[in-house]
């Protein structure tokens, strides 16, 4: 089923991470407490890294979104979270084995 905007909460550091992707305006939010840490729109990026600050510790953020979706927290080089939205990343592969076998299909055939 098609949604328009994917969604993900982690509990970090005993509260709410919400981590959004709007797939219509292509906008990544990621926000603790309801407090917007980062808003960007990834419709002319397909690789994006900032910094933010959680209860005086810096954190960065990474997201990958060319073909293959990516998202992760990390702090100094170690993995805080994963991914942050874990159901974008499966339609994006989804996706992509879908036109890889549409591909191969059209070639032999």
């Amino acid at each position: 089923m098609f949604q328009r905007f994917q969604k993900e909460t982690h509990i970090f550091a005993q509260r709410e991470l919400l981590a959004s992707y709007d797939r219509f305006s292509t906008r990544f939010t990621l926000s603790f407490d309801n407090k917007v840490l980062v808003s960007k729109r990834l419709v002319f990026t397909s690789k994006y890294e900032s910094e933010i600050e959680i209860e005086s510790k810096i954190y960065n953020v990474h997201v990958f979104s060319f073909i293959l979706w990516h998202s992760k927290l990390t702090e100094k080089n170690d993995v805080i979270i994963e991914e942050l939205i874990s159901s974008r990343k499966r339609k994006s592969i989804g996706a992509f084995i879908y036109s890889l076998v549409l591909g191969a299909a059209r070639w032999v055939g």
